[in-house]
């Protein structure tokens, strides 16, 4: 009797455990997973395309040695601004670096002494004279036959009353030519108030057109273009032979004639590189 019972109560024991290991194996149980269809990357991540603009172009650095004639140079680049029917011809241009020299040697002039960098694809595009006046740099550079006028940015509400002192200088990337030279709206005697040395250039690779604007003073040219009527008689009464003397008496001048001196305009000038 007592090992019947005993073996009884065994049995309900382990049948007991075997329900409960069924129960547990049953919770353990994985759930169900439905398939789904994974596109391949080859390890790379995916990325969700986006509609943001490229990154704009770089302005044009310029380097140059101031050689003295100045104490910096301060870069700001100018606006586009579009051409319009009703706006003054010379101030539609694409976007340019213009560069202000400071503590440059001459202060009371009409002109800033200043350098300017135009991308030479947009020239034209934005003003049709500008891109004229850039075709015929790079004629004038492959032929150097000086006309009547020489090719001159920035453009101005004025016409180009002479040209002197021409000679064809090579800088760092590229080649030009520079003069002394006067704007004005009116036969005017030509001064120190209004007389400019300026370079005029095209980069080698064909991108840029610089232009130097550098005031300059002669000694025994008038101070400024007030009218006295103490000009010479060829002022009044033959203004375009009053030039041609004019001319002939800068171009006689040594380059040390001038103040600055053309000898360190042209180094300077000669100096400047574009990247």
């Amino acid at each position: 009797m007592f090992r019947n019972h005993s073996f009884n109560r065994v049995l309900r024991i382990t049948g007991a455990l075997a329900v409960l290991m069924l129960l547990l194996a049953a919770c353990a149980a994985p759930a169900a997973v439905t398939p789904t269809a994974v596109t391949p990357t080859d390890g790379l991540p995916t990325v969700a395309p986006t509609d943001a603009p490229p990154p704009a172009a770089q302005s044009p650095e310029l380097t140059a040695n101031l050689n003295g004639l100045a104490q910096g140079l301060t870069a700001q680049v100018i606006a586009a601004v579009p051409p319009t029917t009703d706006g003054p011809y010379w101030e539609a241009l694409p976007e340019h670096t213009r560069l202000d020299l400071s503590g440059y040697p001459i202060g009371e002039h009409l002109m800033k002494p200043q350098i300017f960098i135009y991308p030479l694809d947009e020239l034209a595009a934005a003003n049709q004279g500008a891109g004229q006046i850039a075709a015929d740099l790079q004629t004038l550079l492959q032929t150097q036959q000086v006309g009547k006028n020489l090719p001159f940015l920035p453009l101005f509400n004025a016409s180009q009353v002479m040209h002197a002192q021409v000679q064809f200088l090579d800088f760092k990337n590229g080649q030009g030519v520079r003069f002394v030279t006067q704007f004005d709206q009116a036969p005017l005697p030509i001064n120190n108030h209004e007389l400019i040395y300026t370079f005029q250039g095209l980069t080698s690779d064909g991108k840029y057109y610089v232009a130097a604007l550098l005031p300059v003073n002669l000694a025994g040219l008038p101070a400024d273009e007030t009218i006295t009527g103490q000009e010479s008689p060829e002022f009044v009464s033959d203004f375009l032979k009053y030039l041609e003397t004019t001319v002939s008496l800068i171009d006689a001048q040594p380059a040390s004639a001038f103040t600055p001196d053309l000898s360190a305009l042209d180094a300077l000038v000669q100096s400047i590189e574009i990247k």
